[in-house]
């Protein structure tokens, strides 16, 4: 009875461990960021039969005193990428992001939300770093984020959705994206795909 005691708190120990931030998958997991877990890689294209609209979500547009809302771009395809300066994989995507939306400018607008910054200057710093050209909502609070709980997990940094000209998810993009990957999906959402 006891032998099966200790084996049983050994067991619970080392599941206990194998969760720990520190362990040997951490720079997988983390990018050699301590306290980041990160998000494996899904992305999910929806037919257009099956899609459903959208939230129309709306902030402060970082670094101006003016709002952007999704509404602004109704009737184009709007990309939106979910993003923080603390998280490595975005910092990672950032280039393709920025690349993939100059080579799409005619078909796509791009909308970034910036969330769990406490404070614009961070994500400002961010946004001259990687040269960003398009605007992103500041939402330090993950309120704008949480219109599209049912598409993209709060916990999902980085994620990036495809819009469709009727205002429709169409692409799910959890985790991060290339710039050939994201052009090729805007490419068919833009073509009615």
């Amino acid at each position: 009875m006891r032998k099966s005691l200790i084996l049983a708190l050994a067991a619970v120990v080392l599941v206990i461990t194998g969760c720990s931030p520190n362990t040997a998958d951490e720079p997988t997991r983390s990018s050699g960021e301590n306290g980041y877990v990160g998000v494996p890689k899904l992305l999910t294209q929806i037919k257009p039969a099956d899609r459903k609209p959208a939230p129309t979500v709306s902030g402060p547009e970082l670094g101006t005193d003016k709002t952007i809302s999704t509404a602004d771009f109704a009737g184009k395809v709007i990309v939106i990428n979910v993003w923080g300066s603390w998280c490595p994989p975005c910092r990672k995507e950032a280039p393709d992001l920025q690349a993939a939306s100059v080579r799409t400018k005619d078909k796509a607008q791009f909308l970034g939300i910036t969330t769990k910054d406490v404070t614009p200057a961070a994500p400002q710093a961010f946004v001259r770093a990687n040269k960003i050209t398009y605007p992103s909502i500041f939402d330090p609070d993950g309120a704008t984020l949480l219109a599209f709980a049912r598409d993209v997990p709060p916990s999902a940094i980085p994620s990036t959705l495809i819009i469709d000209t009727e205002g429709r998810v169409a692409v799910r993009i959890l985790g991060e994206i290339t710039e050939t990957t994201l052009v090729a999906m805007i490419d068919d959402v833009a073509a009615g795909k």
